[in-house]
């Protein structure tokens, strides 16, 4: 797998420094088309063994900016946290890093949970 980097509705500003960041780092960056929010994180990824998944009809508001780290290497991403803060990338609360577990979830799964965890966590009501 290449290192890679999914964004999800972030302004353009900010993905074009993101993407900059990429090119400097050899990450690819993609962003996720909202027509493909119920595909799995590995289809996404395009990783072998995940196929295109029908279209699902199911509605699901996720209008926060999000990004999905998937790296061969854990310490990638600290340091692609500061080069975020260097570039001057604002926070975005929505983010979440690939697991053995999150590559079988839907991308509208893992929103909703990082959603949720990050609710909580900031103790903002659902």
């Amino acid at each position: 797998m290449k290192d890679t980097i999914l964004v999800y509705r972030l302004p353009e500003h900010v993905q074009s420094k993101i993407q900059s960041i990429g090119k400097d780092l050899d990450i690819f960056v993609d962003e996720i088309d909202p027509r493909d929010i119920h595909q799995t994180m590995g289809y996404l990824l395009h990783l072998e063994g995940y196929e295109r998944q029908s279209q699902s009809s199911l509605l699901t508001m996720m209008s926060e900016p999000f990004v999905f780290f998937a790296f061969e290497k854990d310490d990638q991403l600290e340091l692609l946290l500061q080069l975020f803060r260097l570039k001057g990338i604002p926070f975005i609360p929505y983010k979440a890093i690939l697991t053995q577990h999150n590559v079988n979830y839907t991308f509208s799964q893992l929103y909703q949970s990082v959603e949720k965890e990050y609710l909580y966590m900031t103790q903002k009501p659902q």
